[in-house]
């Protein structure tokens, strides 16, 4: 599928090799059928956050999709060579697996996002902070004498 905007696609590939866990030459032997359909789906979803990008309300969301599936294959494969896992997907998707695959893998991004959002949140019963209020500096009197 060539239908991914290179910008995206390029940060997909730049967090593989700049991530040393995503940069190994090889994946790690023994990994089993299950597993590599796990990374498979990974890899997939992380198409489909580039390609969501195209949509410029969406570009945020995609990013934040694309370092999510990231950090799964980096956990899940520490070997694995991304930009090659990338290419070999790219070429088997098509256009009309992308709706499918956003509403596979966008329920998983938000869900991320929401138990992110409960950890930060202040504890029950707790008063919000409200946020510093700057003061202005003083106001000299009367302007400095020459000397």
């Amino acid at each position: 599928m060539r239908a991914f905007t290179t910008s995206l696609l390029m940060a997909s590939i730049l967090v593989a090799r700049t991530s040393p866990a995503l940069s190994a030459p090889t994946q790690k032997a023994g990994a089993a059928g299950a597993a590599s359909d796990t990374v498979t789906s990974d890899v997939r979803c992380l198409l489909t956050m580039a390609a969501l990008g195209q949509d410029k309300t969406r570009q945020q969301a995609s990013i934040i999709g694309v370092y999510f599936f990231s950090g799964r294959l980096s956990l899940r494969a520490p070997g694995l060579d991304l930009p090659a896992a990338i290419k070999a997907q790219e070429i088997k998707m098509t256009p009309q697996e992308l709706p499918v695959e956003a509403r596979r893998c966008g329920p998983m991004v938000q869900s991320a996002m929401q138990s992110l959002q409960r950890a930060f949140a202040p504890p029950p019963g707790a008063q919000a902070a409200s946020p510093p209020v700057a003061t202005p500096a003083p106001v000299p009197a009367s302007p400095p004498a020459p000397k």
